[in-house]
C-alpha cells in the first residue's frame, strides 16, 4: 500500500533552525560569561543586563537577546519530544541571532572608532604654529613626543590655562614660546596605550575600572602594541565610544 505523505517527518528544516538557533545563543552565553568573569551566577539574562551596563554593543542589542531568551527557553524546556518542538524560530530571527553572535564573536577594534590620523607635535613646535594647527584642525586633543617618546597631552583646556596665566597688561604673547611651556598645565591627564588589535569590549573595561577609580580618561592613544616608544595609529575619547553605536546599527 502506498504510504501517504502524511506519514514523513515534516519537522526537519524546523528542528535545523531551532539547532542553530541554540547554536548561535550558546555561543553569546559563552560571550557573555567571559565579559564577566568575576559573576558566579551565569543565569544567561543576569549576565546580560550586567553587560548592558558596560558595554555599548551590548545595549544595542539588548532587547533582541531578551526575546530571544524566552525564545531560547520555549526551544529547549518545553520540548515536547526528540526533535519537536512546541515552538519553532523563523529563518529571520535565526540569522539574526547567528549575526550578533558573529557581531560578539569578533567584536571591532580600537582602529575602528579611533580617529586613524594623529597630529603629533614636539617640545620645540612654536606655540602660534600649535595655535594654528588647533585652529584648523578638528581635533582638539595631541599628542607630544620627543625623539619617538610620548612627553604629554595638549588640549584645548590646557592651553586656555597657560593663556590665562599669560595675560600681561592685556595682551597675550606667544613669540618665542613652544610647546614645551604648556606642559606644567597638561602633566596630569590619564592617558593610556593600547594596541591596535584590542577590540572595544576591553577598550570600554578601561574606560570602566578608571571610571570606578574616579580618574577621568583624557584619552587612549593606539599603537602597533600598546608602547608609548611607538608611533600613534589613532586616538580615542569618550566621545568616539559613540561611534560604536553607529557600527552596530550599520551591522
Amino acid at each position: 500500500m502506498h504510504k501517504s505523505n502524511i506519514d514523513k517527518p515534516t519537522m526537519t528544516s524546523n528542528s535545523e533552525l531551532a539547532e542553530r538557533f541554540e547554536v548561535a545563543f550558546n555561543q553569546i552565553h559563552h560571550i557573555l560569561k567571559r565579559l564577566n568573569p568575576n559573576e558566579y551566577n551565569d543565569a544567561f539574562m543576569k549576565l546580560l543586563t550586567d553587560s548592558s551596563r558596560k558595554h555599548r554593543v551590548i545595549q544595542q542589542v539588548y532587547y533582541d537577546l531578551k526575546q530571544f531568551a524566552k525564545l531560547r527557553n520555549a526551544l529547549v524546556h518545553e520540548k515536547l519530544e526528540r526533535k519537536t518542538f512546541i515552538a519553532t524560530p523563523h529563518e529571520n530571527t535565526v540569522l539574526k541571532i547567528e549575526n550578533i553572535a558573529k557581531l560578539l564573536s569578533k567584536p571591532p577594534t580600537v582602529l575602528d572608532i579611533a580617529t586613524a590620523f594623529v597630529v603629533s607635535v614636539n617640545l620645540t613646535t612654536p606655540l602660534e604654529d600649535l595655535i594654528k594647527i588647533m585652529g584648523t584642525s578638528s581635533y582638539n586633543q595631541f599628542p607630544v613626543y620627543e625623539k619617538g617618546v610620548f612627553q604629554f597631552l595638549i588640549s584645548e583646556y590646557g592651553l586656555t590655562k597657560w593663556m590665562a596665566a599669560s595675560i600681561h597688561k592685556g595682551s597675550i604673547h606667544v613669540e618665542g614660546k613652544t610647546v614645551e611651556n604648556l606642559k606644567p598645565y597638561e602633566e596630569h591627564h590619564n592617558v593610556v596605550f593600547v594596541k591596535r588589535s584590542m577590540d572595544i569590549f576591553e577598550l570600554e573595561d578601561i574606560y570602566e575600572e578608571s571610571f570606578q577609580k574616579k580618574r577621568k580618561l583624557e584619552a587612549v592613544i593606539v599603537t602597533d602594541n600598546g608602547s608609548p616608544l611607538e608611533a600613534p595609529l589613532g586616538i580615542v575619547t569618550s566621545w568616539d565610544l559613540i561611534e560604536i553605536d553607529l557600527l552596530v546599527s550599520r551591522d
